[in-house]
Parts: C-alpha cells; sequence; structure tokens
C-alpha cells in the first residue's frame, strides 16, 4: 500500500497566489492577511483536505499540548473512566492525549514511555507507582510534570492523584 501525498502549505499559496509563510501564517491565525485572501487560504485548504503537521512546532516550540497517558489494561472499565475524567479537564485546556497500553509489564511500560516522550510531551500520568530504574531517570531528564493515579499508598515520583 502506498502512503498518500498529504497536501501542504506550498499545495495551498500555489492555488491561492500566496506565498508559503502567507499561508502559514493565516492558518496559525495571523491577523496581517487580508479577509479576503484569508477566505480564499481556509477554503483551499478545506478542499485539498490540508492537515496541519505539528513536527516543526515541536521542534521550534519544544512543546506538543499532548499529555501521555499509560495505562495497564484496556479492558478495564476503571480505566475508561479515568481517560474520560482526564479527556474532560485536558480538552478545554487545549491538550490531546497519546494513550500507551502495556498489560502491567514494566519493561513494556518503560519502551512505552520512551516512545510518549520521544513526541515531546507536556506532561505523563502514570497508572502505578512502581517503575523500572530507567522509566525513573527518564521522567527525571525529561523534566515534564508528571502525575501517578491509582495508588497513594507508595511515595510518588512527583505527585499522585487517588
Amino acid at each position: 500500500m502506498v502512503k498518500k501525498k498529504r497536501p501542504t502549505l506550498q499545495d495551498i499559496a500555489d492555488r491561492v497566489g500566496a506565498t508559503k509563510m502567507t499561508v502559514s501564517r493565516c492558518l496559525r491565525g495571523g491577523n496581517n492577511v487580508s479577509e479576503h485572501m484569508r477566505e480564499r487560504i481556509f477554503a483551499e485548504a478545506e478542499a485539498l483536505g490540508y492537515i496541519p503537521n505539528r513536527a516543526p512546532d515541536l521542534l521550534s516550540k519544544s512543546t506538543s499540548h499532548a499529555i501521555g497517558v499509560l495505562l495497564p489494561s484496556l479492558t478495564n472499565q476503571v480505566f475508561a473512566d479515568v481517560i474520560k475524567g482526564i479527556e474532560s479537564v485536558t480538552e478545554p485546556a487545549g491538550y490531546h492525549l497519546m494513550l500507551a497500553h502495556y498489560g502491567y509489564s514494566r519493561e513494556v511500560e518503560e519502551r512505552s514511555l520512551a516512545s510518549l516522550l520521544s513526541y515531546n510531551v507536556d506532561g505523563v500520568i502514570l497508572s502505578e507507582s512502581q517503575h523500572t530504574d530507567r522509566t525513573l531517570r527518564m521522567l527525571g531528564t525529561a523534566g515534564v510534570p508528571t502525575v501517578e493515579i491509582m495508588d497513594t499508598h507508595t511515595t510518588p515520583f512527583e505527585q499522585a492523584v487517588g
């Protein structure tokens, strides 16, 4: 299966007769684009099915507007309710969740955390308080807010809610 080429800012710019920078500025909410051009840019973006590429923002701003959530089970209804509760706070604040399932394996949790941190998540929510040494080192190095949920009996890495 061949991956389709996603429409780019340049594709929109070519269709509306503007520069790529003007299209980028407009789509990011810049006010220094005429109303007529703004309407044309948004119409072309919609017609092409344009999906913004967040990679440049991740590199330049070091923020993802994403929270990594590591869950030990996807079949336990408790965790579905936990996700709904987290989203009730994160979504209105402009954050999206990146979920990882680790099946109660500390080694899988470690690999999943490494993957989430590679996406430059702005925070991490962990479902348990027992972690590998490497997991704890990664959390310390990443320096993002970390919350452990479900277990409030042991000393948390940073903070706990249960």
